[in-house]
């Protein structure tokens, strides 16, 4: 069994852009979980990504910040849970005012 303290991870996120970093719970061949974190930015990436063969389950544990699905655009706020089914494009950028931060599971569908 492992056990993730939300504080200490958040301590040791990797940084995989200036807008984001991330820390990795569990990785396996169906299922892969950690945190995820967005700064706020003042430009919008237009870019989207899709998982193929993944369903993303977010819950939002922290700041407020937004969720684009294709084209449409979701608000996010703690305590808000997001599926995003596998091959959906999708991005998600903070709002104003600080950090969105997600804690995310993949879950190997096809």
């Amino acid at each position: 069994m492992k056990l993730m303290h939300i504080e200490d991870a958040l301590k040791k996120l990797q940084q995989i852009n200036p807008e984001i970093r991330y820390k990795s719970f569990v990785e396996g061949k169906r299922f892969s979980a950690g945190l995820i974190a967005f700064k706020p930015k003042r430009d919008s990436d237009p870019k989207q990504i899709k998982h193929l063969d993944r369903d993303v389950v977010c819950h939002v544990l922290r700041g407020h910040g937004r969720l684009r699905l294709n084209a449409r655009k979701i608000a996010l706020k703690p305590g808000t849970i997001c599926h995003i089914p596998k091959g959906t494009r999708h991005d998600f950028a903070a709002g104003k005012g600080g950090d969105l931060v997600l804690f995310y599971s993949l879950i190997k569908t096809g």
